[in-house]
This record gives C-alpha cells, structure tokens and sequence, in this order.
C-alpha cells in the first residue's frame, strides 16, 4: 500500500497543475479570426503561450453569460480572461469613462501611445484590483467609431436631426443628442430587432461592425465621422494573475502583447478593404462636409464635463499633453 500513496498523491497534484494552467477567455463575438478583430486577439494570445504549458479555453458569443456576469466572473477569479466592453467597469472605475470620450482622440495611434507612454492604465487599475480585476489591454472591434443609418447619406449635423440612433449607454446617449440626433440605449443583441422595427435609425459603430453582423442589409448609409477608437478592454482576473508565478507572469504578459499586436494588423488588414465590402453590400459611403467634425467636436465637448470628475479628465488631457508635446 506504500507505493501507491505517493503515486495517487502525484496524480492527483498532477490533475490540479493541469486545471490550473488553463486560460479561459470569454468575448460576446463569434471565434472567427477572419471576420471579428477580438478573435484575432485571441488566436494571437494563444499562439504566443503554445507550449509553454497554457491551455487556453476559448467561450464566444456570450456562453458565459453578459458583459456584467462575465465581469463579476473575473472579480471572483472564475474566468480568467473577459474581452469586454469599455462601459463594463465604469461603476468601479469611474475614470474609465474616459476611454470613449467622443473626439478626444485623434487618431487609434495617439489612443495606443497615450496608454503606452503615460500612466492612465494603473491610474484606472488602481479601484480595479482591490476587487479582483485587472486592465490589461485594448482591443479594437474595427476602424474608429463612424454613423450607421437607414435611410440618410449624412454630411452635416443637420442630416442627424429627425434620426434615432441605437446608444450603447448613457454617456453615448449623451454626446448622441449633442450631435443632434435623439437616441435611445439597446443591448446590442436587440439592435437588428430594433432597427427593424423603427425603434431605432442607426448606430454608432466602427465601418466593419455592420459587415460582420450581416446588418448591412438594413443599414444602407455609412459617414466615417471618426468620433473615438472602437475600444474594448481586456479583463484579466487579478487573484489568478497574483497566483502565477514570475515566469508564469511574463508569459501572460507576453502573450497579451501578442493578441494586441495581432489586432492591430487585423485592423490594419481591413481598412483595405471596408469601403469595396461595403459597396459590394450596396452601402452608400458619405463624408463629412467641410468643417462639419470640427463642428462635432465642439458640440460634444460639454459632454467630457458631464460624465467624468474634474480630476479624471484633467488626468487624460494632462497624457494627451505629454504624448503631444
């Protein structure tokens, strides 16, 4: 009987290792690197941990359940990685708010720099990880954030008057009636069915997300306004992440490294082709007249006040000074 204490006692410490290297990743879109950005994080992150003993586990289209149950998943160290969006953790981490300011940010390179080369990320992590969470990344869902709509080629901000759009929440709702138009917030498994129904004229979106959604068939005009980075966040569950060891740590860190260089080149890769996918899908393209963003711009920029705190937004323009400058 010995010998087969020991035994039992290393498969079972065995058993216990392999359960504990396993990575599992949750997002709301389908696993197809081909057509959604966010799965193209994954295949990258994946790649990067093959065979260093990682086992990653991939649950698409909402298996977990929501964003919010998704969330609460990570905080309580069940699920170790969430491709969230951005809004998910704004009632924790109210700076957070920051990220989907309308024009705040010229450009997706600027966004990258300013997290790279400032210390908003740890800034935002600092009500975060107390609870069990951690921001560790941006992705992008597509090209920045432009308008999707019905029935009307818009060019100025008069085209928006007399349109509803789909807001993701209220601070999108927000800047939405800034812009002119009315809105109303809908989850955004209930926007085909919205749309569809004359509860909503359009939405907010980067250019690819109708494509992949098949919502072109209704959605017959797109402006590229350029309003924000199509941001979502990478949620990594800090319990789990505290757990690992030094090296265990690197190779995650490393690893998410390579998804969101993957992204990147995804994203890349499809602004080649977005305009012809979308005329081939019989989308009428439109531009903003001339002038007509800077007059968005300064519309919307009374909204930065009204949903974040003085010193959060001070601390995203004193970045943007510094990455500027």
């Amino acid at each position: 009987m010995k010998p087969f204490l020991p035994m039992t006692l290393a498969a079972l410490l065995a058993a216990t290792s392999a359960m504990a290297t396993e990575v599992k990743i949750a997002f709301n879109g389908v696993n197809d690197p081909e057509t959604n950005a966010e799965a193209a994080f994954i295949a990258g992150f994946a790649a990067a941990l093959e065979g260093t003993g990682f086992e990653v586990s991939v649950f698409p289209s909402d298996t977990l359940g929501s964003e919010r149950e998704r969330f609460d998943q990570v905080a309580q160290g069940l699920l170790e990685i969430n491709l969230a969006t951005a809004s998910t953790p704004y009632g924790m981490s109210p700076m957070m708010r920051g990220i989907a300011l309308p024009f705040l940010f010229e450009s997706p390179e600027e966004f990258d720099r300013v997290m790279a080369e400032t210390d908003l990320v740890a800034q935002m992590n600092e009500p975060l990880s107390p609870n069990g969470v951690r921001l560790a990344g941006f992705t992008f869902v597509g090209m920045p954030l432009g308008i999707h709509n019905t029935s009307v080629p818009v060019t100025t901000m008069e085209d928006l008057q007399g349109l509803r759009l789909r807001a993701l929440n209220a601070e999108q709702l927000a800047y939405i009636q800034a812009l002119g138009a009315s809105g109303t917030i809908v989850a955004w498994a209930e926007v085909p069915n919205a749309i569809q129904t004359g509860v909503a004229d359009g939405y907010l979106n980067a250019p690819n997300s109708a494509i992949r959604t098949g919502h072109t068939e209704f959605l017959r005009h797109f402006t590229q306004a350029n309003i924000t980075p199509s941001t979502r966040i990478v949620l990594m569950s800090e319990d789990w992440y505290d757990m690992l060891s030094a090296d265990e740590q690197a190779q995650i860190d490393a690893a998410v490294e390579a998804g969101i260089a993957a992204n990147r080149a995804w994203i890349a890769d499809w602004s080649t082709i977005v305009e012809d996918r979308h005329r081939a899908a019989g989308v009428t393209l439109s531009d903003l007249a001339e002038g007509e963003r800077d007059r968005m711009v300064a519309a919307t920029r009374p909204t930065w006040d009204d949903v974040m705190e003085a010193d959060h937004l001070q601390a995203f323009l004193d970045a943007l000074d510094a990455v500027r400058d």
